[in-house]
């Protein structure tokens, strides 16, 4: 069951100054949209390309480590791996040092899918960064890394 492609902002300009939380979250929304469109003639939802990129690119990966790092709850994750599953692009396995957990395999037909999925990301971040001239799409790629992957805020 696909869910719905999300529909583009409202076309009123933005505030002079919106604040910054507010157009992360339009931006965000944006690149969404986009990225499923991308994503749509390969019949995959942003969230199954989220997975096969994280284990495709980063390797194996339990069902708790993705839970932990993709920020998912565990029967979102599991029902997503199952999908993924069934259509022959993931498997589960018997981990090598852990017992009690299964590691999260991209198999061949997965790795084929990922190639595809890698350069949907590309025409996606192509179309997001259209405004740009190619050395601000640089800038910008590079302060949007940096924020994301900042250390932890410290609570005071």
């Amino acid at each position: 069951m696909r869910t719905p492609i999300l529909k583009p902002m409202n076309e009123t300009p933005a505030p002079q100054r919106p604040a910054l939380g507010l157009a992360l979250r339009h931006a965000h929304l944006r690149a969404a949209r986009l990225f499923a469109q991308e994503l749509e003639p390969l019949d995959l939802e942003n969230h199954h390309a989220g997975i096969l990129l994280h284990v495709g690119l980063l390797g194996m990966h339990t069902q708790r480590q993705l839970v932990d790092s993709m920020g998912v709850d565990k029967s979102t994750m599991v029902r997503t791996l199952d999908v993924l599953e069934a259509r022959g692009l993931v498997r589960r396995e018997a981990h090598p040092t852990d017992r009690r957990a299964h590691a999260i395999v991209v198999t061949d037909a997965g790795r084929a899918m990922l190639d595809q999925v890698t350069a949907a990301v590309t025409r996606t971040d192509e179309r997001m960064t259209t405004c740009f001239t190619p050395e601000e799409r640089e800038l910008f790629h590079s302060m949007v890394v940096r924020f994301a992957y900042a250390p932890a805020d410290e609570p005071t």
